[in-house]
């Protein structure tokens, strides 16, 4: 058994989880996956401390934060009902991501910008890599999960070995192929593997290492038709408002109620990893 997959069985269902939404490479679906997800928690009951670190202007807050009654989003955020956030970039705030374990919430997702990986580095580690964060994690009684996001770019795999270089099996992976790139293997070329023109192996050894050594899953996130995605992302609705959103055409709110439906299995898969 790898020593990820062990430490999965060892750990106690009680012991809390930090969920770390990410990849190096942006426009990969990071929010939209967090959105979903912490849509998903707490509509099965599950509380869950949501954050935002592209601030103010991130896709997480944007959708899932707490409103006034002008419908602004507020200043000031409860990240058990609404979204905290932060920007990862700004070395005070970027202490959120730690300082927030302070809380003891049982479970808390973290939305991170594109090309914070570095960022990471200088919270405690002063840029020479992850030691020191995780012993933090550790010690306050969190077991940290990381999503990679992996589109068909071979910047999304690149990121994932980058994390694994960095972190190994002392987290727990979920590789989360975003669907919209297609769902064919041949879809994600980099991560699946591929024949090159010249009969020669190449990519696949990331996926192989996250799965095989690192006892890590994959999850298969499904995608909403673009131009019924666009109507939703413009207005900041929830999903669980878009299924049933009059602005919607009845074709349209079909389409979400699928998406919603897919993806909560697709979830499900993660509960015992999110200590559920």
């Amino acid at each position: 058994m790898a020593r990820a997959q062990q430490a999965r069985k060892d750990t106690a269902p009680q012991q809390k989880r930090a969920v770390l939404v990410t990849s190096e490479k942006g426009g990969v679906g990071k929010s939209v996956t967090a959105r979903t997800l912490v849509e998903y928690l707490r509509e099965g009951g599950t509380r869950v401390a949501a954050y935002d670190a592209d601030g103010s202007v991130g896709g997480l807050v944007r959708v899932l934060g707490t409103r006034d009654g002008a419908g602004e989003v507020l200043d000031e955020q409860d990240p058990a009902v609404g979204v905290g956030y932060y920007n990862i970039r700004d070395a005070a705030e970027s202490h959120t991501l730690l300082n927030c374990l302070g809380t003891q919430e049982p479970l808390i997702v973290h939305d991170l910008a594109g090309g914070s990986l570095a960022d990471l580095t200088r919270i405690t580690d002063m840029g020479e890599g992850l030691d020191d964060l995780l012993a933090a994690v550790d010690e306050n009684g969190y077991r940290l999960v990381v999503l990679h996001l992996i589109s068909s770019e071979v910047a999304a795999t690149q990121s994932v070995a980058r994390w694994i270089e960095l972190v190994g099996d002392r987290v727990d992976h979920v590789a989360v192929r975003n669907t919209r790139w297609g769902k064919a293997e041949s879809d994600f070329p980099f991560w699946h593997g591929y024949t090159d023109g010249d009969g020669q192996e190449r990519g696949g050894k990331v996926r192989k290492r996250l799965l095989e050594e690192l006892g890590g899953l994959e999850i298969s996130l499904p995608a909403l038709p673009a131009g019924t995605f666009a109507k939703v992302d413009a207005d900041d609705l929830p999903f669980s408002t878009a299924a049933s959103a009059s602005r919607l055409t009845i074709v349209e709110r079909s389409h979400v109620a699928r998406y919603r439906r897919e993806s909560a299995a697709a979830f499900e898969l993660l509960r015992s990893l999110l200590g559920l």
